[in-house]
């Protein structure tokens, strides 16, 4: 990390204030943009999805000229050190070590920057903001933004501690100016939880693909099936954990198997890495399928698949299956998140329900028999692109730094 480190109503917005988003190019100043500083509050905690769109939006927003500072929980993880270099970022290392007990310094740092904006990033970092905010008498404000759908995120959990989360969500989330999610899915779970009016929760895209994404994919692939195809590949990516449910993917496979030659990559890293090969091993199907865990270069790989393919059981809006279609990749996945709405119900991918093992064999032959067109899938996307999404982010942000609204 190479920064100053200190230590201590429901829909995709494509218009903000009136401003379309595809309007590249346009001043920002020239939108309504009153946002000059802010200050972000997150955890990187590992190697999610959420380190990784953090990163992409500090970005856009320094390259924006908006001063921001990474007040962090938690640092670890490979996205640590990817974070942007710029004379406008700051990075500080809060000394608890946790979210809770970082209280005592929140309410410090909102006493000596009364007129900052707080950004705080998953639901703990969320009411640690707004338990400060409170003790601080709701001087100057504070939103939050949400990646998930917290009510299946949740709902393997011991239920008396999920019901004490869900009374201080209900609890904290008042005293903040607004809250934004990242898609319909987990805008209408914050909603159900906590009573939130709908002119708090905003819906807005992740600033998920990037111009490395298009750079890096230019890169040969390292795993041999992709570097000298002989059949289709299938690939899939994400940590080996029951959230993912690979296991549905694999049983889907060797469905597939019984239809057509194909084989399957599937890249990460994760705990369940061995009951993954049984299984494998109990299809019969170990020769066909590659669990090639973690690589540098992943868009090298899925740049060349005949298909990606997302089987989650939760997700909230899924940065690899967007990453995919950028490229022009085939896509397929589970109805979780804002799938559906980003696949537009079917029309540039097809979705199936969770844990259903034939509907995705299915889909998956269909999707490799009849592939879209590549500009299609690339066409679906334009409103996660970098620079587009941030504009959204900093109109938005700009208009409750300026009202304050619903506080």
């Amino acid at each position: 990390m190479n920064q100053q480190v200190k230590e201590q109503p429901f829909t995709h917005v494509t218009e903000v204030n009136g401003q379309s988003l595809e309007a590249n190019g346009q001043s920002l100043e020239a939108n309504g943009q009153s946002l000059t500083q802010l200050t972000i509050l997150v955890s990187y905690s590992g190697s999610g999805g959420v380190e990784v769109i953090t990163n992409h939006l500090v970005q856009g927003l320094v390259n924006a000229d908006i001063q921001v500072e990474l007040l962090l929980l938690k640092a670890r993880g490979p996205h640590i050190d990817k974070m942007p270099e710029h004379p406008g970022l700051t990075v500080t290392k809060l000394k608890a070590s946790s979210a809770i007990l970082a209280v005592p310094e929140l309410v410090r740092y909102l006493n000596k920057h009364p007129n900052r904006l707080l950004f705080a990033i998953k639901d703990r970092a969320i009411q640690a903001a707004s338990i400060a905010h409170r003790i601080n008498r709701c001087r100057g404000r504070v939103v939050g933004q949400i990646h998930t759908n917290m009510l299946t995120g949740l709902a393997s959990r011991n239920g008396v501690m999920v019901r004490l989360r869900f009374a201080l969500m209900r609890k904290l989330y008042r005293y903040l100016t607004g809250v934004i999610a990242v898609s319909q899915d987990a805008a209408s779970a914050l909603q159900t939880i906590t009573g939130l009016p709908d002119t708090r929760i905003k819906i807005l895209p992740n600033p998920v693909i990037t111009p490395a994404i298009a750079k890096k994919s230019a890169a040969p692939p390292v795993h041999p099936w992709l570097n000298q195809k002989a059949r289709p590949v299938i690939v899939a990516a994400g940590r080996l954990s029951s959230q993912k449910n690979f296991a549905l993917l694999i049983r889907a496979f060797s469905l597939l198997l019984q239809l057509m030659p194909a084989r399957l990559v599937i890249f990460g890293e994760g705990p369940q890495r061995s009951d993954l090969k049984a299984l494998c091993a109990e299809l019969g199907i170990l020769e066909h399928v590659s669990l090639f865990g973690f690589v540098e270069n992943p868009y090298a790989e899925m740049k060349h698949a005949d298909l990606f393919v997302l089987s989650s059981d939760c997700e909230g809006s899924p940065t690899v299956l967007t990453e995919c279609l950028s490229m022009g990749i085939p896509c397929v996945a589970t109805d979780v998140g804002d799938v559906a709405q980003t696949l537009q119900n079917g029309r540039v991918g097809r979705v199936v329900p969770c844990k259903d093992t034939q509907a995705l064999a299915e889909a998956m032959q269909a999707a490799i028999q009849s592939p879209l067109a590549g500009q299609i899938l690339v066409d679906a996307v334009k409103q996660f692109q970098q620079d587009t999404a941030v504009r959204a982010y900093i109109e938005q942000l700009s208009s409750w730094q300026e009202s304050g609204a619903g506080r």
